[in-house]
């Protein structure tokens, strides 16, 4: 790779990692703490993606790849194996609660919007199109309590009375506990990066649906009515896919994970700082 290419890429890096940094100073994370995590991860990037078939991975290979040690390469495949490695982030209970209430007929009305559910509703000696029913089916064994006072909590619900609990927010996104919104911006950026890195190399028919519209020098007035009509037009959108992976997931029989996959469809609105013409094109000099 020249050095010009490098170049292009270490300002594309930066740009990404400056939001990051600003998030691990504020959390105390210092420099060395995200350099072990960026070896380990190195590592494991290294034998997940690059290994030739049919043969078998050296350390030295490794070592020569991400540039590392043969001794620090044994240290994180050691760490690999022994499953001491951060585990990818997976939807909490109050998340796949929130999903089942988009997507579960028992829980929405005839043109399929989620239904204010009464906390307990026992039907033939079983609980049926209740908040209870809704957490015992989609949170494991946590308590229908538990579930209700974390919803509470970041917005999501509402209660307009002791007995009726309200979806007020469809989208899981935690206001409050700030670790619990770095999961799900994790989880975000993550398929955004994973989308992005496809498709430099995916040929026409295999790349994945990826499009931004952005535009600079617009006037602050019309922020609020762009961030009104992105949130009409996005929310159906969201639900209708919700329903339909909902359908698809309960119609899947296969117990092999590795014939199963992981999917979804993300959207999210955009504002900044709009770009100075004078200091852009010095950028370009």
């Amino acid at each position: 790779m020249d050095s010009s290419h490098k170049t292009r890429l270490a300002r594309a890096l930066v740009s990404m990692l400056r939001p990051l940094i600003r998030l691990l100073i504020r959390h105390e994370f210092t420099h060395s703490e995200l350099t072990e995590l960026i070896r380990q991860t190195y590592v494991e990037v290294a034998y997940e993606h690059f290994t030739i078939k049919d043969v078998e991975m050296t350390i030295s290979r490794v070592a020569v790849l991400t540039g590392l040690s043969r001794k620090e390469v044994v240290r994180f495949r050691d760490m690999l194996d022994n499953n001491e490695a951060l585990q990818k982030q997976k939807p909490n209970r109050a998340q796949r609660v929130v999903h089942g209430w988009l997507s579960d007929p028992e829980f929405l009305d005839e043109n399929s919007n989620p239904l204010d559910l009464p906390l307990k509703n026992v039907k033939r000696g079983k609980q049926y199109g209740s908040f209870v029913a809704l957490v015992k089916r989609y949170s494991g064994d946590i308590t229908f309590g538990v579930v209700l006072e974390e919803l509470n909590h970041i917005g999501v619900t509402s209660q307009p009375d002791e007995h009726t609990v309200r979806l007020v927010n469809s989208a899981y996104v935690p206001r409050k506990d700030e670790l619990e919104q770095v999961r799900v911006i994790a989880t975000s950026v993550g398929d955004l990066f994973e989308t992005s890195i496809h498709n430099i190399d995916a040929a026409d028919k295999d790349k994945r649906f990826q499009r931004q519209v952005i535009y600079t020098h617009v006037d602050k007035e019309f922020v609020k009515e762009f961030k009104k009509l992105t949130a009409a037009k996005a929310k159906p959108v969201i639900q209708e896919l919700n329903a339909h992976l909902s359908k698809a997931q309960k119609q899947s029989t296969s117990t092999d994970y590795t014939k199963q996959r992981r999917l979804g469809f993300g959207i999210y609105y955009i504002e900044g700082p709009s770009v100075d013409p004078e200091e852009n094109n010095k950028g370009n000099d």
